[in-house]
């Protein structure tokens, strides 16, 4: 059970990081200031890597790795990407 809820806490957190409102401001300001990291917020398995290792850190690590936490939050991640944007064109949400 902690492994699904760090899985879903990693996706939604880097959804709100990558794709929201909120947080577009700071990343027009990173992308304005340090182009890097502004390319970096914006890239959703970029961001899932270092979200997956702060989660490892702060929450629960799966693997008692933090590298492999940070690639396993990237692969799941982008798996459930895919599928939500799947899903959408398919349905037309």
């Amino acid at each position: 059970m902690d492994f699904l809820l760090w899985v879903l806490v990693a996706f939604g957190m880097t959804e709100i990081i990558t794709l929201s409102k909120i947080f577009k401001p700071v990343r027009e300001w990173t992308d304005t200031k340090i182009p890097f990291i502004g390319d970096m917020l914006g890239c959703s398995m970029c961001t899932s890597f270092w979200v997956g290792g702060f989660l490892s850190l702060v929450y629960f690590s799966p693997t008692h790795n933090i590298f492999f936490d940070a690639c396993l939050a990237t692969s799941c991640v982008w798996l459930l990407h895919c599928y939500t944007f799947y899903t959408a064109l398919r349905y037309g949400v």
